[in-house]
């Protein structure tokens, strides 16, 4: 029986696509919980505000935090901030808070905050930011990249890309709770 070239490097192609299909699968629609990256680089890290003041983030323990990696030179970044800003509006007063993390120099963000309004926190530092980022799942080094964190600490979310506001909404839905009175 003569087997045809073109028909077994067809064959070995698609036995070669549905691995990787199954491979990326495994990776990245199902993460395991061993392997979910730890929030313990956030709380720890201190990074500087736009004025150059050092800021511990450990301040947003305990809150359900929408953190965000952006830049300035991001124009996907840009294009969800007023939607991020929505969000923390909306939320503030059930134990949220919206952090942003822009991975670009100080100068620029400074420049940029100056001509927008952002309701919520940001934070500058351009080599802290990206290690953070990659300690916190983004192993492709994408921005905008957005992580939503439950108030007990655990990462809900990870997600490469604009983010939007439905989208956020149905994520935060059941993470959120009213703020205590006293």
């Amino acid at each position: 029986m003569k087997i045809n070239k073109t028909k077994l490097h067809l064959a070995i192609y698609l036995v070669a696509i549905i691995f990787l299909g199954f491979s990326f699968s495994r990776i990245f629609l199902m993460p395991s919980e061993k392997n979910a990256p730890s929030t313990a680089p956030l709380y720890s890290s201190i990074i500087n505000d736009p004025d150059g003041k050092p800021q511990s983030l450990k301040q947003f323990q305990d809150k359900t935090i929408v953190l965000n990696f952006w830049a300035t030179w991001c124009e996907p970044c840009r294009e969800e901030m007023p939607e991020l800003s929505q969000v923390y509006a909306e939320n503030k007063s059930k134990n949220l808070v919206v952090v942003g993390i822009a991975i670009d120099e100080e100068k620029a963000v400074k420049s940029y905050l100056k001509k927008t309004k952002v309701a919520y926190p940001i934070f500058v530092d351009e080599d802290k930011g990206v290690i953070l980022s990659k300690n916190l799942g983004n192993n492709e080094g994408i921005l905008p990249y957005t992580v939503i964190i439950s108030s007990d600490g655990n990462i809900q979310k990870t997600i490469l890309g604009r983010v939007h506001k439905h989208q956020l909404d149905a994520i935060l839905k059941p993470l959120l709770q009213p703020s205590k009175s006293l």
